[in-house]
């Protein structure tokens, strides 16, 4: 419940004294305490800020302040407004990103950029999705699985929604696999010593290369069309040689 409920911005403290309340009914600052175990200070910030995002109030009888928690579809109006808020700063962010990609370009983009971490994997598939083309690629699918897995199934929803189709030759393992079936996706496999521990991408002029090690991620994006061209060709023979 409470990993529920810190993903919508509660922190653990607002939990307890949510549930708390629920559990009460109405209760004054002091029952709280004394029932949650958490110091009387945090009690009341923590009330404070449930009565600001709807999930609380308080009435005042004889000069003295009775909480009661709000019904708990609450939650819910919670959840809307943030995904409301949310899509409204998409919407900003958006404008922002195709303002930066119209600034002129003073000094020449370098040709290879490197990137480690998960983060940093992410950022490359990121790029990808930012040519919004078609595009192809090879790699051990289940080490992206292991690494990424949460975020490799929204990313393949997201491409799927930019109609984005995909190319891919798997290791013999992955068979079966539900990334080897996602949709917008054409995929073919090679024997499991014929597979490169490596990953690839071809995208455009560009073409990603990616280690998903556990101790240290690690991809090199090189921007050239020579070079993605040549990648192409080698990946087209591959693709004939692999089997559906």
């Amino acid at each position: 419940m409470e990993n529920v409920l810190s993903e919508i911005g509660l922190t653990k403290n607002e939990v307890i004294v949510y549930t708390t309340l629920l559990k009460l009914g109405s209760a004054l600052a002091g029952e709280v305490t004394s029932y949650s175990g958490i110091h009387r200070r945090n009690v009341y910030d923590s009330m404070q800020r449930l009565i600001e995002k709807g999930l609380a109030s308080f009435v005042t009888i004889n000069n003295r302040r009775w909480f009661k928690a709000s019904d708990p579809s609450r939650l819910l109006v919670v959840v809307d407004e943030q995904k409301n808020r949310l899509e409204r700063m998409r919407s900003d962010v958006e404008k922002v990103v195709k303002d930066f990609r119209a600034l002129p370009v003073v000094k020449q983009q370098e040709e290879v950029l490197y990137f480690k971490g998960k983060e940093g994997i992410k950022t490359v598939y990121e790029d990808v999705l930012s040519i919004e083309e078609d595009y192809i690629g090879y790699g051990p699918g289940m080490q992206i699985d292991n690494l990424l897995k949460a975020y490799f199934k929204d990313y393949a929803h997201r491409r799927a929604k930019k109609k984005i189709h995909l190319k891919m030759i798997w290791d013999e393992r992955s068979r079966g696999m539900y990334f080897t079936k996602t949709p917008l996706l054409e995929s073919r496999f090679l024997p499991d010593d014929l597979c490169s521990h490596a990953a690839l991408r071809i995208y455009g002029n560009k073409v990603a290369i990616i280690l998903y090690s556990d101790e240290q991620p690690i991809a090199v994006m090189i921007e050239n069309k020579a070079i993605a061209d040549g990648y192409r060709r080698y990946f087209e023979v591959m693709w004939k040689a692999a089997k559906p």
